[in-house]
């Protein structure tokens, strides 16, 4: 307790400094402005505001990654209320009664049910990172390389089989991203890999044109020839609708009649958010239909229940802080969010990972610290932004396209002052669209390129230690339990998926 209370007391005189709360203001607010506009999702803004961090210090830099995502999150709620049009996937949810009721007049009402469970719930759910990261730190030292790597694969295969285009696609999909993790020098030997002659390749690919290729470029093309073949108009938002709230304000009875919601979603979104590849959109579905059961009306939900508003946004923010946990202890993202921020720990020379608490237990408190305070801010921009923000649905959408473009760019040549990294940007936002097209999903390809090098390195120093002896992963109780853990998920998923229920009954 006296060690948890120096790291605390010591990373309370890290944030003594006026530009790491800047940096978490600034990304909350825009956060909620990408997230409130539909197609530029927190992802977006991540891969956007990643090249940016590299100038600022870790603390600053991460707390900004952690504002942005935040901000964006409760940002997709509020035109999947007012419009019916989620800004994130995780507000669709949301827009299943937040409509219902801004179709009532109570649109004000629906943004602050959404504003104050997403804030309670996050707020919490950072508490669940503070208390619990140590311990599973301290279990995870006890681990070495060949159970270390047990755990990755377990992790992949989650994200694999977890894919919404099903299971042999979505590990198609990460034996390729673990192909691409091979190009560059061999993490032992130095030799360059997969380079075909080019020195550039020789260097590996870095996350960042990687990631803005693949997620950004690539959404702007898609969106390109999404509109160009519907003939739709250039505006985000088709149409105009004048909302007049009758009733905006959230009473404190209302609120009472949300708390189980909240307390449920809470629960519900930690435990989602402790699991490698489940996602917040999971845990905002999954409260949802828990919310919907234990209701005494039931058959308000879908129609503008507050509960509901409160349940999705609940189980959907409270993914938030232990989706952390698994990156912080074991360096393994859980989401497409942590592993961008994964990049951007590396970019600034940390390594997550199992030594990492006990070596900057100091500046991961920090982040904790801030990352809590950040809810405060979302609930003070959201409440502002709730009223004005309604405005930025209808910028056209060239001009969103435009900016987020030459941001991208702009991003991809500061990582590295280096013009090549904008041919590896083209080239990704190719084979982002080729996915698309082929229904090839990409989270499990560039979680697994992040993950490749540590998955190689453990892999290869297990073998160094055990003669080349393989069935070592079988012998040793935790990889064992594990690999089996990884094999029994897999073959279930593709039997359920392929054959139905009647073959496992």
């Amino acid at each position: 307790m006296t060690e948890l209370l120096n790291n605390v007391a010591m990373g309370m005189n890290l944030l003594l400094q006026w530009e790491i709360l800047f940096a978490a203001a600034g990304g909350v607010m825009v956060g909620l402005v990408m997230g409130a506009i539909p197609g530029l999702s927190d992802i977006i803004a991540i891969c956007l505001m990643v090249p940016f961090t590299f100038y600022l210090n870790p603390i600053a830099g991460i707390a900004m990654l952690m504002g942005l995502s935040k901000g964006a999150n409760f940002g997709g709620a509020i035109p999947a209320i007012l419009f019916n049009i989620p800004g994130t996937p995780q507000a669709a949810i949301t827009a299943f009664d937040g409509y219902p009721l801004s179709k009532q007049g109570k649109a004000g009402k629906a943004l602050k049910t959404a504003l104050y469970s997403s804030c309670i719930a996050d707020g919490i759910s950072d508490c669940v990172l503070f208390f619990f990261a140590a311990p599973v730190a301290m279990a995870a030292i006890m681990i070495g390389p060949t159970e270390h790597a047990a755990v990755v694969i377990f992790a992949l295969t989650l994200i694999s089989i977890t894919s919404v285009t099903g299971p042999i696609i979505g590990i198609c999909s990460t034996l390729l991203g673990l192909l691409l993790s091979c190009i560059g020098a061999d993490p032992l030997t130095g030799a360059p890999r997969l380079a075909f002659g080019s020195t550039e390749l020789s260097a590996g690919v870095n996350i960042v044109p990687m990631a803005l290729g693949f997620f950004v470029v690539s959404e702007i093309i898609w969106q390109i020839c999404i509109d160009r073949r519907n003939g739709s108009s250039q505006k985000v938002i088709h149409t105009a609708q004048q909302l007049k709230d009758q009733d905006h304000s959230f009473s404190f009875a209302e609120f009472k009649q949300c708390a189980p919601a909240i307390a449920r979603g809470t629960i519900i979104g930690s435990a989602i958010g402790a699991l490698p590849g489940i996602g917040t959109t999971v845990g905002a579905y999954l409260n949802y239909v828990a919310t919907k059961r234990a209701s005494k009306h039931p058959e308000k939900f879908g129609h503008g229940a507050l509960e509901g508003i409160a349940a999705a946004e609940a189980g959907n923010n409270a993914c938030n802080g232990p989706n952390l946990i698994p990156l912080i202890t074991l360096g393994i993202p859980g989401n497409l969010a942590a592993a961008l921020i994964l990049g951007a720990f590396t970019m600034q020379g940390l390594t997550p990972g199992p030594m990492f608490m006990e070596q900057q237990a100091p500046l991961l408190y920090a982040i904790f610290i801030v990352l809590f305070f950040s809810n405060f801010f979302t609930l003070g921009f959201g409440a502002f932004f709730t009223k004005v923000i309604r405005k930025m649905v209808y910028v056209p959408k060239s001009y969103v396209y435009a900016a987020v473009l030459i941001f991208a760019l702009v991003g991809t040549y500061i990582v590295n002052n280096n013009s090549f990294d904008l041919y590896f940007t083209f080239g990704f936002s190719i084979l982002g669209v080729l996915c698309r097209k082929g229904g090839i999903p990409m989270i499990p390809l560039l979680i697994a390129y992040i993950l490749g090098p540590s998955l190689e390195l453990k892999i290869r120093q297990t073998l160094d230690l055990y003669a080349n002896d393989f069935t070592i992963f079988f012998i040793k109780p935790i990889s064992c339990t594990f690999l089996i853990l990884s094999l029994s998920i897999t073959i279930y998923i593709i039997l359920h998926r392929s054959f139905g229920k009647k073959i496992l009954k």
